[in-house]
């Protein structure tokens, strides 16, 4: 009985994690400590070059266990103040320098559904060519009944993730 019911578990975890990786499938998530769950992605996929939008997401839950994680809601009362920009980097590699900084700056993400999520979607910047993208965003976040969080993080697509543990990513523009 023991063994059935952590088969049954274990097909439920699989299951929900593979309804989140559908709707997420193209954004990096972070563990930010105490609680803190980010993620950022393109708004479209595949990314192309042109106008963009960044999709962000908050969250209060285990890292390891997207079954727990709460969406960060503004209209229940929780916190999301975010900001930053779109960056060209020289390379896939999370350490390689920014080469151009897109305008104009992420200063807007307005609270939204997003493929069934509640996201916080950025104002539109230009991306002129193809290559290796990403964020440099911070800001602050608190869920109601928790203490706040403040956070800086930089984000670079593909191999530039840093995402060991349930590895997500987000591609670059081809």
């Amino acid at each position: 009985m023991k063994n059935l019911i952590s088969k049954i578990s274990m097909i439920f975890l699989t299951l929900v994690l593979g309804a989140f990786a559908l709707t997420a499938q193209a954004h990096e998530f972070r563990d930010l400590g105490n609680g803190y769950i980010i993620g950022i992605g393109g708004d479209t996929e595949p990314p192309t070059t042109g106008l963009n939008q960044a999709d962000f997401f908050a969250f209060y839950g285990t890292f390891s266990d997207p079954t727990t994680w709460v969406a960060l809601d503004k209209n229940a009362g929780d916190k999301v103040e975010v900001g930053g920009f779109a960056a060209k980097f020289a390379s896939e590699d999370y350490n390689a320098p920014i080469t151009q900084v897109l305008f104009p700056i992420l200063y807007q993400f307005i609270q939204t559904n997003i493929e069934g999520n509640i996201g916080y979607l950025s104002n539109n910047f230009n991306v002129p060519s193809i290559g290796a993208y990403g964020y440099i965003i911070g800001g602050e976040l608190k869920k109601v009944g928790h203490p706040k969080k403040t956070f800086a993080q930089k984000f670079v697509c593909g191999a530039g993730s840093k995402d060991t543990v349930l590895a997500t990513s987000f591609e670059c523009i081809q």
